[in-house]
This record gives structure tokens, C-alpha cells and sequence, in this order.
């Protein structure tokens, strides 16, 4: 310090002699030579100024950089749950495959109503969903085609044994083709599906449950609100093979999904039903989810109310609330 502070004196010293001798001049009368000493004490000052100037520049320039980084590592989270929608994401994924569609574990799950066999009415829910790009571009539309895989099992964790009381599968193969319209970019794509779905099981306790769709949907995001909607047509089964003839009745032949995506939360609501006004069924589920520990695993909370959570009760009404945590969305 004390000879920063010499320094500093001795600067000061030599500037302002400097300064007196520009001013003898001018009282002389020579101009010329005190306009000189003048020039040099402009650039020694602009000399001391500009590192001074570029350094509240570099400071101001790390300090944006850091809340901008700040604000990358709090990922978006509606800009990620679109680009794993649309599998854009670009990474290190040697075997191709990616989430589908939600992938959680829900060690509470609690039924407000009487499940089939009088089985307890706590058990445990979780759901498994990737795909995998097969090719692309075969048509000339820039469209993927991929195959899918969801699991979703109710799991008697709490019973003697932890037995499964129900496992629904649903292969299923899609073709996403991109759209580009013009002040519509908002429409992100059209997908068109064929989807097998069943719970695995034989028809000796008459409790074998199955069928086949074909569908079309597309994936709207505005801001960080997005709207899925999805239609359906059952493909016909003859009488003697039809498991659950009336389903159409419960599900319905569309569904929609309405989200709002913040940065580290997201809410969702799934609406189906029948349209039918005599004789209406349908089902809501709404779906909370906050990354707690900014680590991509959310806690999360699920409600349904309605017909078709599963197969094996796809005409019972049921009502149950749900909550553990999800991985992806």
C-alpha cells in the first residue's frame, strides 16, 4: 500500500509541474509549447482513465454472462418438454432412445373407491415411457418415424407378497411430420399412430382387457402453454375377440392435454370424453409437478376422476390422488 501510495504522489508531483510549466508558457505568450504540455497530460490522463473504463466494461461483461448462465442451468423447462416431444434434444445417446411420455413412480396412491376383488385401496402407481427414432425423410416431408413403449402398473406394495393388481402395455408405432406455416408457428407437428393396448392377461378369470387405435394429434405451444389435442378410431374386433366392447363408451374417441410449462414446474390437465349427453362418461386428470432441488426429478402430484385409469376398471368410476416423483415429462 505505501508504495502504491508513493506511486500515486509522485504522479500526482509530476502532473501538476507539468501543469505549471504549460501555464508559465502561456503567460509568456508561447502557446505552441504549453498547447504540447497540455496534449501530454490529456493522453497520460486518458491513459489511466481507459484501463479504468475497460476493466467496469470487462466486470459489467462477466457479471451478465454469469446471470445468463444462471439462468441457462434453470433449464426452460417448457423449451426441454417440447424438444423431447418433438426429440430434438441433441446428446451423447448411443442406443437412440428417449422419454415418451411421463415416466414417474407414485409410492402413495390412494383410491376413494372400491377396487375390483377388494383389493386395498393404497397401493403404488408408476408408469414407464420411451421411443426410439427408427428412420426419417422417407417421403420427402422431413418426417421420423419411431416406435413407442409405455407400462403403467398399480402396484399392492402394501399387501402381503406386493402383488400387481393391474399392468396395462401399449406398443405403439407414429410418424411426427413437421409443419411450417406461416404465422402459425405455434403448430409444431402432426403425428399419426397406430396403438395396441392390453393388460397381458388370459381370458380364463375373464379379466383379459385390449384394443387397437388409430390416432392423429399435434402439439401446440404458445409461450409456455401447451395444448395437445388427440383423436382416435377404434380398429373393429369381432364379437367372439372383443374383450371390452363398450369402451368407446367410457373413453370416448378423443383426449386432450392443456399444460403450463414454468421453468421448474409445470401443471397439466387431461380432459376425455364420450359427448354423449344422455348417457355421458368421461375422465379429468390434473397432473402438478415442481423440480424442488433443481435437479430434473420432480415431486409430483396426480389426480384422476373418471372411467378408463386402467383397463381392468375402465367401466368403474374412480377417484384417486396420488403423489411421488417424476423423471420426465
Amino acid at each position: 500500500m505505501r508504495k502504491i501510495a508513493l506511486f500515486l504522489s509522485l504522479c500526482v508531483f509530476i502532473w501538476a509541474s507539468d501543469l505549471q510549466q504549460a501555464l508559465e508558457y502561456e503567460k509568456q505568450g508561447d502557446y505552441k509549447k504549453a498547447m504540447e504540455i497540455y496534449k501530454k497530460l490529456a493522453l497520460k490522463n486518458s491513459s489511466v482513465l481507459i484501463p479504468q473504463e475497460q476493466n467496469k466494461t470487462k466486470q459489467t461483461t462477466q457479471n451478465e454472462k454469469s446471470i445468463i448462465a444462471a439462468k441457462e442451468e434453470r433449464q426452460d423447462f417448457a423449451r426441454l418438454a417440447l424438444a423431447n416431444y418433438l426429440e430434438e434434444d441433441e446428446y451423447f445417446n448411443p442406443l437412440g432412445i428417449s422419454a415418451y411420455k411421463m415416466n414417474y413412480f407414485l409410492p402413495l396412491a390412494y383410491s376413494f373407491n372400491s377396487l375390483e376383488e377388494n383389493h386395498n385401496k393404497s397401493e403404488a402407481k408408476f408408469q414407464l415411457s420411451i421411443k426410439k427414432r427408427l428412420f426419417e425423410n422417407l417421403l420427402g416431408l422431413d418426417e421420423k418415424y419411431y416406435i413407442a413403449y409405455t407400462q403403467t402398473s398399480w402396484w399392492q406394495i402394501y399387501e402381503h407378497s406386493s402383488p400387481f393388481r393391474e399392468t396395462n402395455y401399449q406398443p405403439e408405432f407414429f410418424i411426427d411430420f413437421p409443419l411450417y406455416l406461416k404465422n402459425y408457428e405455434f403448430f409444431n407437428n402432426l403425428r399419426v399412430g397406430i396403438l395396441h393396448e392390453s393388460n397381458g392377461k388370459g381370458d380364463e378369470n375373464l379379466q383379459s382387457r385390449s384394443w387397437n387405435r388409430i390416432y392423429v394429434s399435434t402439439a401446440i405451444l404458445y409461450n409456455k402453454f401447451l395444448f395437445v389435442p388427440r383423436l382416435w378410431y377404434r380398429i373393429p374386433e369381432s364379437k367372439k375377440d372383443d374383450d371390452n366392447p363398450a369402451i368407446l363408451h367410457y373413453m370416448g374417441n378423443f383426449d386432450v392435454n392443456l399444460a403450463y410449462l414454468g421453468d421448474d414446474y409445470f401443471i397439466n390437465l387431461m380432459l376425455r370424453n364420450n359427448l354423449k349427453f344422455r348417457n355421458n362418461k368421461g375422465a379429468i386428470q390434473v397432473d402438478l409437478g415442481y423440480d424442488i432441488f433443481n435437479n430434473g426429478i420432480y415431486w409430483y402430484l396426480q389426480y384422476f376422476n373418471g372411467y378408463g385409469e386402467s383397463l381392468i376398471d375402465y367401466n368403474k368410476h374412480l377417484q384417486r390422488l396420488s403423489t411421488g416423483f417424476l423423471i420426465s415429462y
